[in-house]
């Protein structure tokens, strides 16, 4: 608990209420200290949060700073035993697909084992030797092995192969199966020994879908199948009984929302910028950012990038497809420009925002690469943010340093003080026995 001072008792003076105000009167530096301190941390959290938005705006230039991501395609099939999704390495055309046989995967059972629990021992003593894939295992199997043991010993085995107990209504059987469809997933079993009777009891063998595109005959160890169609991944479900026609077409509305995507992370981005540094009439919101000269570099690199000129003809920049400039640094999709730039050049379009994938750039690639150097270690937005903590931290100890300042002033006049209302209760005592005694 703090010490409980009565001043002036001797003197009749309010010592407590000088000391105080003196104090006061010498906060001053202690005051000033702690208030540029306050916008210190405030400018440290908000250059957080700014390179937090320069951070998404690099992540929505990683869907177009490719040639096959700038491309937006969509799939449609008239069947729905054969599903298709693309991806942007796709392009627009028709395809007939029939599928004569789907990918499966091993499935036997085996025979009936005389257990009613999966916990009794199946009095069985062998090897059970397991291939797949091109590895294979010998599982031992004692006679005190329970089914539930077989079962742990072969999803042990680190194959491609699952056991599991199932019951038939009336025992209890052991269940094989490949995780894996295909041909060169099929499980081979060899027994010696043991009489478990999984080959009399196959329910599917591993083996590939076979189906044809535009009469072409295709195999595939999945139903899942990439490759065959440009940047189309084909989900085959069922046999057809005639063919299926896949269509993948340009896909527009997706390009533009895209580009809508990376509109917005800069605008929130250049806006939050201006809100803390201030722009044009527009006051900083921390007096220790107002003007700051590496978020002004920040806007001024963007901007740089945003107005490169790329190849040749008709639409060289970003603003020539209709993402343009405001005034005040944000940008806008203008969609019917946009639109037009497309229908008329789409491959200009495409190598405006990102190059050709080789030696040339495109506006995309030249923003991540920009953002990525900010982000950096030696990075404009981690050398700044580094300069406001080493600023914090030194005005914390000069906080430090005027509180102690204070905390001895008040000790030094709380002494001269008592010291005086000593000597002036001392002098009134002395003064009373001389009228007392005169």
């Amino acid at each position: 608990m703090p010490a409980v001072t009565f001043g002036g008792v001797g003197s009749g003076i309010d010592t407590e209420s000088i000391i105080s105000g003196l104090l006061a009167a010498s906060r001053g530096p202690l005051d000033s200290v702690n208030q540029h301190a306050t916008q210190v941390k405030s400018a440290v959290s908000d250059m957080s949060d700014i390179g937090n938005l320069l951070s998404k705006l690099k992540d929505s230039l990683v869907s177009l700073d490719t040639v096959q991501e700038v491309g937006s395609f969509k799939v449609s099939s008239d069947n729905t035993a054969v599903a298709a999704s693309a991806t942007g390495n796709a392009q627009p055309g028709s395809f007939e697909i029939e599928v004569s046989q789907l990918a499966t995967a091993y499935k036997a059972y085996s025979n009936t084992l005389g257990v009613s629990q999966p916990s009794q021992q199946l009095n069985q003593a062998g090897t059970l030797s397991l291939s797949v894939g091109g590895k294979s295992a010998d599982i031992s199997i004692q006679a005190t092995d329970t089914l539930d043991q077989v079962m742990t010993k072969v999803n042990s085995s680190g194959l491609r192969v699952s056991a599991s107990t199932v019951f038939d209504g009336n025992q209890f059987r052991l269940q094989l199966r490949g995780l894996d469809t295909g041909t060169a997933n099929d499980v081979t079993v060899t027994e010696n020994g043991t009489n478990f009777g999984f080959g009399a009891n196959v329910k599917s063998t591993g083996k590939d879908a076979e189906f044809t595109v535009d009469g072409f005959s295709v195999k595939s160890a999945t139903n899942q199948v990439t490759g065959v169609i440009s940047g189309v991944t084909l989900a085959l479900g069922t046999k057809t009984a005639g063919p299926v026609t896949i269509t993948v077409a340009s896909d527009p509305d997706a390009f533009q929302s895209k580009l809508q995507t990376l509109v917005s992370s800069y605008n929130s981005l250049v806006t939050r910028i201006h809100t803390e540094a201030g722009f044009g009439s527009i006051k900083a919101s921390n007096s220790e950012l107002a003007g700051d000269s590496a978020l002004r570099s920040v806007t001024d690199r963007l901007n740089n990038a945003l107005t490169t000129t790329i190849g040749t003809g008709k639409f060289q920049t970003l603003g020539s497809i209709g993402i343009e400039l405001n005034n005040d640094g944000t940008l806008k999709l203008n969609a019917t420009k946009f639109q037009n730039a497309l229908t008329t050049d789409p491959n200009a379009v495409t190598n405006i925002l990102a190059g050709d994938d080789k030696s040339a750039k495109g506006v995309t690639d030249i923003l991540g690469d920009l953002a990525t150097s900010m982000l950096g270690d030696k990075g404009v937005i981690t050398t700044r943010q580094d300069a406001l903590n080493a600023r914090q931290k030194d005005l914390t100890n000069r906080a430090d340093i005027e509180q102690k300042r204070l905390d001895q002033m008040e000790e030094q006049l709380r002494t001269q003080f008592t010291q005086m209302d000593q000597l002036v209760s001392a002098s009134n005592a002395q003064m009373n026995f001389l009228k007392q005694n005169g």
